[in-house]
């Protein structure tokens, strides 16, 4: 069983781009490596949720080129595995032009799947080959490489190859008077606080780098709308995601780093901090999966930052309260794909992040009575994840109203 340390390094994998269709390439880089040939035909199954998020999401460098059979052709004419979700990072006009005269040969033939995991199955035919890749249940996790039906051995290094180890996080965990404890035993991990201290570095070069988009006030929130806004159009920026989501480490990380920078708090307590960011974004993520019905951004993110500033305060006693005036403010936020309107769900969940903080600080408590809420955070969370086949309705859905714009 992996330790807490091991799950929160994971949590953590620096991408180029919308995570959904830096995936796709990655898992089709594989299959160009392995065929190695023109290819006569390519089939990509894929879970619905995957191909949403993916539909209109900006590829860095790709201009108006969006979607799964572009990010699809992409990896397999990079042909670059090792660079994972960084691999649009890489992309040239020559790939971008060999890929357009491959979509004009209409090659591609898409099956959605309706599943709750991720899956993204590439399979590709040439003249003497025949190479497949399997990703499942998480961005990273390569379950099958084959080519011409024998089985190749890929690096396993823990979140490349998928370990089967997908423990759930114990009840202790949820319980916000443990955390001081656990984060400090995560910070001596000096692998983790190395990855914490570049994500941070790039996140909130990220938060700068958007604010050319957002102009109508320098708040955090701000600064995380425009960092999110600048990724879904396709910026070549690289960010730090949490829990397979750049959009959730872009929202847990902008605010809780900028208060204690304004703090002056020093480099320990802010990355301590962020870790209990990670934690609680990780933590709700366990429960709804990486690709979910329902926004990371501000179902999971939208805690962390909750969690990392109460931290910050040295008011964690105050997480749960402040957890269910949050919730009840934005519960039911359904994803309707990864857009560039993404940035409007980020500015919500930090603002309201910070009203349900000062409304608990000032003796605000919605009961645990309310509706879905329940008594404890790991109470109202499973109560939430009662919707999920509900919601999960909504897919469909969307993917039609997508394909009919």
């Amino acid at each position: 069983m992996k330790t807490i340390t091991q799950k929160l390094t994971e949590a953590l994998e620096v991408t180029a781009g919308c995570t959904e269709p830096a995936a796709i390439a990655f898992c089709a880089s594989f299959v160009g490596k392995y065929l190695d040939e023109e290819p006569t035909e390519i089939t990509l199954r894929i879970d619905q949720r995957t191909y949403k998020n993916a539909f209109g999401a900006g590829i860095p460098r790709a201009g108006e080129l969006r979607g799964s059979e572009w990010a699809l052709l992409f990896g397999f004419i990079m042909a670059c595995p090792e660079k994972r979700l960084s691999i649009f990072s890489g992309l040239e006009e020559e790939t971008i032009a060999k890929a357009g005269k491959l979509h004009e040969k209409n090659l591609i033939s898409v099956s959605l799947i309706e599943q709750d995991s991720l899956l993204i199955h590439i399979a590709a035919k040439g003249a003497t080959n025949l190479a497949e890749a399997i990703i499942e249940k998480g961005h990273t996790k390569v379950s099958k490489v084959t080519r011409n039906n024998k089985e190749i051995e890929i690096e396993q290094n823990g979140s490349t190859q998928s370990s089967g180890d997908d423990s759930p996080f114990t009840d202790d965990v949820y319980d916000s008077l443990n955390w001081t404890a656990i984060i400090e035993e995560c910070y001596q991990d000096t692998t983790l606080q190395t990855t914490v201290r570049q994500g941070i570095a790039y996140n909130m070069a990220a938060a700068l780098h958007g604010r050319k988009y957002v102009k109508s006030g320098d708040g955090v929130d701000s600064l995380v709308m425009g960092a999110i806004y600048a990724r879904m159009n396709g910026d070549p920026i690289p960010v730090m995601s949490c829990a397979g989501s750049g959009n959730k480490g872009l929202t847990c990380m902008i605010p809780v780093v900028a208060h204690s920078r304004d703090l002056g708090l020093g480099e320990e307590q802010e990355i301590r901090a962020v870790l209990v960011a990670i934690l609680l974004t990780a933590l709700i993520t366990s429960r709804f999966g990486e690709v979910s019905s329902v926004c990371g951004a501000q179902y999971a993110a939208g805690a962390g930052i909750i969690g990392g500033l109460l931290y910050l305060k040295k008011e964690l006693e105050l997480f749960n309260g402040s957890y269910n005036n949050f919730i009840s403010a934005i519960g039911g936020g359904f994803c309707d794909g990864a857009k560039g309107s993404c940035s409007m769900r980020g500015n919500v969940a930090v603002s309201t992040a910070l009203t349900a903080i000062n409304h608990a600080e000032n003796g605000f408590l919605v009961s645990g009575r309310d509706g879905f809420l329940g008594e404890t955070f790991l109470e109202t969370l499973e109560h939430l994840t009662r919707y999920n086949p509900l919601i999960a309705k909504f897919e469909r859905e969307t993917i039609d109203i997508l394909r009919n714009k």
